[in-house]
């Protein structure tokens, strides 16, 4: 137990260290694609816990990225006005837990009726509540209707670092990874492989369906929060930036890296941030391209680049020429 807290302590150490390392090395560009990439790792990871682990089908997660963005932006605004900035931090503490909680009980409210489906009907489902959930945005005064949140001269608290973010980030890949290598992973685990088999072993299988779709909504939240509250932002939400485009993103990450895989989701958050940057001058083809990148994935290689493998120190030694996985 103490190594664990010494190793989290190392870790949250470094990102600090990264923070003031960013700042003084590099350009504020490559500071605003490496904020992206952690959002994205967050998105990957916590699809990948339903389309992944689970077997499910999600192409919805958008909405739960919006209703984490909007929730934690109301109510930082709100803290914002009476705390002042000094006290920022709590702000965005305060923030990311209403939007974990409110895409929770969201996903939760998605879940329980749309987890009984499977296959086709379930993509159908959970791609029309996450559309209902944008439309119902648009259409509310209160969240700024289609020309976003904050409306007039406010804006959102800009106290989403670097660190911030990317601790964010290691601590719901940490969770994830926790609950996937336990005894609750292995019911996911097991529904994914055969769902009548795990529910005649005594497996709940809709409950834990929705438990594994709860935990994903709320790391979709928090990585709403992040992106809201981005230091390197603009510190104002379109409901536009939530649309089909940005499952389709996320569906994305997770096959280029392996369905099943933790790091591979990790890699191809990644990959989908840096891509778009590289695409961005070609932004009406991006659809195009990502399209042929999907053909020629399953083509090559059908299972994504780890498959369900996780990228380990054994399996970086084996990708180096002529030293076996057992050297020293």
């Amino acid at each position: 137990m103490l190594r664990k807290t010494l190793s989290l302590a190392a870790v949250l150490a470094g990102l600090v260290g990264v923070q003031f390392l960013a700042n003084a090395a590099f350009d504020p560009y490559v500071v605003r694609v490496l904020s992206v990439c952690g959002v994205n790792v967050m998105l990957a990871v916590a699809l990948n816990l339903v389309n992944g682990t689970t077997g499910q089908f999600s192409i919805g997660h958008a909405g739960f990225m919006a209703v984490g963005a909007y929730a934690s932006s109301l109510v930082s605004v709100a803290m914002e006005r009476h705390l002042g900035p000094t006290m920022g931090p709590v702000t965005l503490v305060v923030a990311s837990l209403a939007g974990i909680v409110a895409a929770g009980l969201t996903g939760v409210a998605v879940g329980v009726p749309s987890l009984r489906l499977r296959g086709d009907y379930l993509a159908i489902v959970t791609l029309g509540f996450g559309e209902i959930i944008r439309i119902t945005i648009e259409s509310t005064p209160a969240l700024g209707g289609s020309q976003g949140f904050p409306l007039g001269a406010e804006s959102i608290p800009a106290h989403a670092s670097l660190a911030w973010i990317w601790g964010a980030a290691f601590l719901g890949t940490l969770a994830v990874w926790n609950l996937t290598y336990s005894s609750y992973g292995r019911a996911l685990s097991a529904i994914r492989e055969d769902e009548i088999a795990a529910e005649a072993a005594g497996v709940p299988t809709t409950r834990y369906k929705v438990l594994a779709f709860a935990i994903s909504a709320m790391l979709a939240g928090l990585a709403g929060t992040m992106f809201a509250h981005d230091a390197t932002g603009g510190q104002h939400i379109d409901p536009g930036a939530f649309r089909l485009d940005k499952s389709v993103d996320m569906l994305v990450m997770i096959i280029f890296g392996g369905l099943g895989s933790i790091t591979g989701a990790v890699v191809g958050g990644i990959f989908v941030a840096v891509s778009l940057e590289l695409l961005r001058g070609v932004q009406q083809y991006r659809l195009i391209v990502y399209a042929a990148l999907l053909i020629g994935m399953m083509l090559w290689r059908p299972q994504g680049l780890l498959g369900t493998r996780e990228l380990g120190l054994s399996t970086l030694r084996r990708l180096i020429p002529g030293r076996k996985a057992g050297a020293s």
